[in-house]
């Protein structure tokens, strides 16, 4: 009997060990992984891993770029035996991008974690629309999601339903391997919807491959992100993290309140914080806290100086910059209504906001045709609060919210101004070209260095309780 509780005992220590194992996974956001494919390039013209080959060999017009308000993704057509793939095998590269990086086989193995953020769009064949395998060249352990526009399958002998979800909606779906473990988690918009899941299709090679494999696997779906790292990570819990970060912008290290000689943020003059370019033949006054300006059709706009902004804002550097703004008036036609514009950029990646009288744009090419709407609300009634925090690591790192209600989310960097060298580093705003013009007065321009901070209202709370 002693034997027997013993041995009882040893079990319930073990199962509990298994599921400590995975309830104690470190969180880290895919945007901090190793190796990160954003789509705003082709993976197959991609060097990640610096070996001086492309990390992924399979493309061609199945897979495009895209373009407009789909810039930051690629489309994806697949009638069978379309797929991109990272192996030794396929690109006969000493320094393959996926083997390196999950070197070790077996159980002994680093563990890796895997997350794609796509939509389908159409699934015609038979088992589904595309796949998405990672293995380490251990038959025994290989991980294999199936995408349907309906329903997110593991592919292995009888193909498990995971989950009946509407996939032609952007999803992020996340694959993990823990070290020393054959069995794998499967994550979908940061929630666990599977665990302890059995080895998938055997493949024995050390790959990592997404799309159709053979005429079972048929349709059409986008793609935002591929990014992949050794180790174990559960995401990030999202609720947590901003219940934890969320800052009032007056809680901000860096203010311009337009209401003091000391802001630096002339009506009439340089200053060692902002340069005024192109005043000349533009209305411009400042009473009662209130920067007011009326370009009249001149190129007239305001740019920090390298102290205040370039030299603090380093690659990799996340921010968090709001500004309170008023439209009075758009001067163009046509039914462009974009009259005020807001640029802040690092050596990462450019961020351009364009605000009209009733239209709140995010612009993502050099094209103007080319923004994607996030907002129809009134800009005119009074001053609205515009904030954009962008997250230091990812090109689609951009969050924007109007009145502390988001407006955009995961949004792909300006591409047309995205320079490593830093040349675009720094914060604008104005009329600084033809592409917007228009009267708007503005009230504050605030910043935190070093995070990205959602915005915080206990204040109006606070009031509205009172």
């Amino acid at each position: 009997m002693k034997r027997k509780l013993l041995s009882m005992l040893a079990i319930v220590l073990v199962a509990t060990a298994a599921l400590q194992c995975y309830a104690e996974l470190e969180q880290r956001d895919s945007s901090q992984f190793t190796h990160k494919y954003e789509m705003v390039a082709l993976p197959t013209a991609e060097d990640v891993d610096g070996s001086e080959e492309p990390d992924f060999a399979g493309g061609g017009s199945w897979f495009t770029l895209g373009t407009g308000v789909n810039v930051g993704s690629c489309s994806m057509v697949m009638s069978g035996g379309q797929y991109l793939k990272a192996d030794a095998a396929t690109t006969g590269v000493t320094g393959d991008v996926w083997r390196v990086m999950n070197a070790t086989a077996g159980e002994g193995g680093t563990g890796y974690t895997v997350e794609v953020r796509l939509k389908v769009t159409e699934s015609t064949g038979s088992i589904g629309a595309m796949l998405l395998n990672a293995s380490t060249g251990d038959s025994s352990i290989n991980s294999w999601l199936v995408f349907r526009t309906d329903a997110l399958y593991w592919g292995n002998a009888t193909n498990l339903k995971l989950m009946d979800i509407d996939a032609t909606a952007w999803h992020d779906y996340r694959i993990v391997r823990v070290p020393g473990s054959k069995f794998h988690s499967v994550y979908v918009d940061g929630t666990l919807v599977a665990d302890d899941l059995p080895n998938g299709i055997s493949a024995s090679v050390n790959r990592i491959i997404m799309g159709s494999t053979g005429g079972a696997y048929k349709g059409k779906a986008q793609i935002a992100w591929l990014r992949f790292t050794k180790g174990a990570y559960a995401p990030v819990d999202e609720k947590a993290y901003v219940k934890a970060n969320r800052m009032r912008s007056d809680e901000f290290d860096v203010k311009y309140e337009m209401d003091d000689g000391d802001n630096r943020i002339s009506s009439s003059a340089s200053a060692s914080d902002w340069t005024i370019n192109g005043a000349s033949g533009a209305t411009i006054s400042k009473s009662d806290g209130v920067l007011s300006v009326n370009p009249n059709g001149k190129n007239t706009y305001w740019t920090t100086t390298d102290a205040a902004w370039k030299n603090i804002v380093t690659a990799g550097t996340p921010y968090t910059i709001e500004f309170s703004a008023k439209i009075n008036s758009c001067a163009l036609t046509g039914g462009n209504d974009r009259s005020l514009l807001f640029w802040v950029g690092s050596a990462n990646a450019v961020g351009v906001l364009m605000v009209g009288m009733n239209h709140v744009y995010w612009q993502t090419t050099g094209s103007m045709g080319d923004n994607i709407l996030l907002d129809t609300s009134d800009n005119t009634d009074k001053m609205h609060r515009f904030r954009i925090a962008y997250d230091g690591s990812s090109r689609h790192g951009f969050t924007v919210w109007r009145d502390d209600v988001m407006i955009g989310h995961i949004l792909v960097d300006t591409t047309a101004y995205y320079k490593t060298d830093g040349s675009f580093n720094f914060v604008r705003f104005g009329k600084p070209g033809g592409n917007n013009s228009g009267s708007y007065d503005m009230n504050y321009v605030r910043w935190q260095i070093g995070g990205v901070y959602p915005p915080d209202n206990r204040q109006s709370l606070f009031i509205i309780l009172r």
